[in-house]
């Protein structure tokens, strides 16, 4: 085994590679299924799950003792996946925003269909398309977005390597995707799509 393997092969969550088909056949049924899973992003590891499993992003909270009320960010690898989650009035503002480039996480009117685990105490959803490729296979792979939300307890430290999973989420976890996070030395800036106030400066 790798180094890597090693280190892994003691934990409970399964290890999934990508180019592994009839695991990644089995992966999409988990998940479909409630399971969680980590995977890399652009600056951290992030937790994640289908955004329609109310189960599953309850477990998330726990694992990261976050308040519900803050709400959790959707990744997608295209605005399409997202369409039915913003307000009809307000998807074409963001189809025109998005366009410009710098990675951002936009705060926009969410639509009806929003679980409200994913709001927060606001009624908005925060989205962001990925550029990072593993971020955006995993959004390919399930042909769904995914929740967003850095590994670590809230208040500490986010995971950057596959070897710093132990001292958080030992068991907690159904899947670890291999791979590297991105360049981003911070997370995407979190800019709100009406008024444009920055809530999180960002990269």
């Amino acid at each position: 085994k790798t180094a890597i393997s090693k280190i892994l092969y003691s934990y409970m969550a399964k290890i999934l590679y990508l180019n592994d088909k009839k695991s990644c056949e089995v992966f999409i049924r988990d998940v479909r299924s409630g399971a969680v899973f980590a995977y890399p992003t652009e600056a951290v590891f992030g937790l994640g799950c289908d955004i329609q499993n109310k189960n599953a992003i309850r477990k998330i909270l726990e694992i990261k003792q976050r308040d519900e009320e803050k709400g959790l960010i959707v990744l997608s690898d295209n605005l399409e996946k997202v369409r039915n989650l913003i307000d009809d009035n307000y998807y074409k503002i963001l189809t025109e925003q998005s366009s410009n480039g710098k990675p951002t996480t936009w705060l926009c009117p969410a639509s009806d269909m929003v679980l409200s685990e994913i709001t927060g105490k606001s009624k908005k959803i925060a989205i962001r398309i990925t550029t990072h490729q593993i971020s955006r296979e995993l959004c390919k792979l399930l042909d769904l977005p995914i929740i967003s939300t850095s590994a670590n307890k809230s208040g500490e430290d986010a995971i950057t390597k596959v070897n710093e999973f132990d001292n958080y989420f030992h068991n907690k976890v159904d899947y670890i995707v291999h791979g590297e996070v991105g360049n981003s030395m911070k997370p995407s800036r979190i800019l709100d799509l009406i008024t444009k106030e920055v809530l999180r400066a960002g990269d």
